[in-house]
């Protein structure tokens, strides 16, 4: 798995053509051959890239007993993706390898990357009553790309396309919460990630992840991760394998 932590590359091979990579994207590289990872236009700028293996047993472990072998990695939807939190755990990966992390961390770590990457793909075996896997990523997505809007439920099950009624009961028997609940666990996993790599002025963050009064976003961060967000990016930049 590669992302950008800071600046943008570009990654080629593996597939037809290649792919450009901002905070916050992973590409994970499965096919065989050389991939190449360089500078996007200009080409002066610079960047730095994390860059983390996941030995197959691992994943072979963290799909027992669901699937029978680890070619679930195969089954991955796309060669990249937005997703914040795992690129923040990327993040916090390579600074620990940096600050002399143990062995045992790094096991720990990759079993829980294995969980994290297979529970999707584990998931996408409806749940009785749930929606079924196309509606759920349509939903997911939706969150996703337009996490500083006032996103409804209304516009949700739209995206569903279901009442919002049979929506949010279907959509709390596919995930085990609310559509709220869930929400809010991607605006603020979107803000842990950019408290640790961005420099603007936390109110920014919030507005940006969703929260546009500043009370409110540190009322509900300070709930979620247990300290205020300046506290939570003074933590995870002293110590950051830790964060």
């Amino acid at each position: 798995m590669i992302t950008p932590l800071r600046g943008s590359c570009r990654a080629e091979g593996g597939e037809r053509r290649g792919t450009t990579l901002i905070p916050g994207e992973v590409r994970w590289i499965t096919a065989s051959g050389p991939v190449r990872v360089g500078a996007t236009p200009p080409f002066g700028s610079t960047f730095e890239l994390a860059y983390v293996q996941l030995p197959t047993a691992i994943l072979g472990e963290a799909a027992q007993p669901v699937v029978a072998d680890s070619s679930q990695s195969s089954r991955f939807p796309s060669l990249k993706a937005r997703d914040l939190h795992l690129a923040t755990l990327l993040c916090a990966l390579v600074r620990a390898r940096e600050t002399g992390a143990s062995d045992q961390y790094a096991t720990s770590a990759a079993r829980y990357l294995g969980a994290y990457l297979l529970s999707p793909h584990i998931a996408e075996n409806r749940r009785p009553g749930g929606l079924d896997p196309a509606q759920l990523r349509a939903v997911i997505t939706h969150m996703k790309e337009n996490l500083h809007d006032n996103i409804t439920l209304d516009q949700l099950a739209k995206e569903a396309g279901v009442s919002r009624f049979h929506f949010l009961r279907r959509f709390s028997a596919s995930v085990g919460e609310t559509p709220l609940q869930h929400l809010t666990r991607i605006r603020v996993s979107s803000a842990c990630h950019l408290l640790a790599i961005d420099d603007e002025p936390v109110s920014q963050v919030g507005r940006r992840c969703g929260f546009p009064r500043p009370e409110n976003f540190t009322r509900v961060f300070r709930k979620w991760v247990g300290c205020a967000p300046s506290q939570y990016r003074d933590r995870i930049r002293r110590n950051p394998g830790h964060g």
